[in-house]
């Protein structure tokens, strides 16, 4: 991977810029929970005509990463948008939330027969709105034997069955829905050690630990867990994200982690990292 080579695109509604014709920075914060997290974005002298087109609910795609590797980081709608002049530059600070949320905000009334299992009416309702489904198995496969009413939001529903009756994660990455055992991650083959990217701070020796505050939201097998996190920092890494089983291999940190939060921060001249905190696997 040619870290020395940064590499991003950012879409604002039709219209795409390369970090070549267009000076942006961005960050965008991940969780594992079933909550959409948002992104917030700058950038800088866009033309009249692009400020004047963004609207709420804009398309707003962002990909990044290095020459010959390049992914996506984020995939959502404009939220809030605003412009601000500074000195002789026009600011234009945009916030941004997981395109999913369109879907998830849907209503459903549907009732399915006695007998029905929980798979089958999970896979009816993300099949109904044509959601992309990243991986789905469920720790716990619960048959209604008096049937379901589901009747409300998707998000509500999906969340009850998937979370509540099937003790499962229910996870919005990248555009899609995740399904899974909430005490496993997402394998992705991420090696994390100097040599493929992490920054250490400091003396390699000491622990970096993050506590973890009571109202912070947390994937269910977290929640079982009471102690502290690790947080580490590693080169701008799209492949990471929520849930995502990583290996990391330093002088005073080996193992197998499962990342409970973080985010991607970057820009042209400036930060260009992935900083996650995560828990033994």
């Amino acid at each position: 991977m040619s870290f020395w080579m940064r590499e991003a695109s950012l879409q604002i509604g039709n219209r795409r810029y390369s970090m070549d014709n267009l000076y942006f920075e961005f960050e965008v914060p991940f969780e594992d929970s079933d909550t959409l997290q948002t992104a917030k974005f700058k950038a800088y002298n866009l033309s009249e005509s692009t400020r004047k087109s963004i609207r709420r609910g804009s398309v707003i795609i962002l990909n990044a990463g290095y020459e010959g590797d390049v992914g996506a980081i984020f995939v959502g709608q404009v939220s809030a948008c605003n412009h601000k002049k500074q000195n002789t530059d026009i600011i234009t600070e945009i916030s941004a939330t997981a395109a999913m949320d369109q879907w998830l905000s849907a209503k459903v009334s549907k009732t399915y027969a006695r007998g029905s299992t929980a798979r089958e009416i999970v896979s009816d309702l993300l099949n109904l709105f044509g959601l992309e489904i990243g991986e789905f198995s469920l720790a716990v496969n619960k048959t209604y034997d008096r049937g379901l009413i589901c009747n409300g939001k998707v998000k509500d529903s999906l969340k009850q069955i998937v979370v509540n009756d099937c003790k499962s994660r229910f996870l919005i990455r990248s555009g899609g829905v995740i399904i899974n055992d909430p005490s496993k991650g997402i394998s992705n083959g991420v090696i994390l050690s100097p040599q493929s990217g992490l920054l250490l701070s400091g003396s390699e020796s000491e622990e970096s630990v993050v506590a973890v505050g009571a109202d912070s939201q947390k994937s269910a097998a977290a929640k079982g867990e009471d102690g502290n996190f690790i947080t580490r920092e590693c080169l701008l890494n799209y492949h990471i994200g929520p849930a995502e089983l990583v290996v990391v291999q330093s002088k005073s940190l080996n193992g197998r982690f499962v990342v409970a939060r973080g985010k991607h921060t970057g820009s042209p001249r400036g930060a260009w990292k992935t900083t996650i905190e995560m828990r033994p696997a």
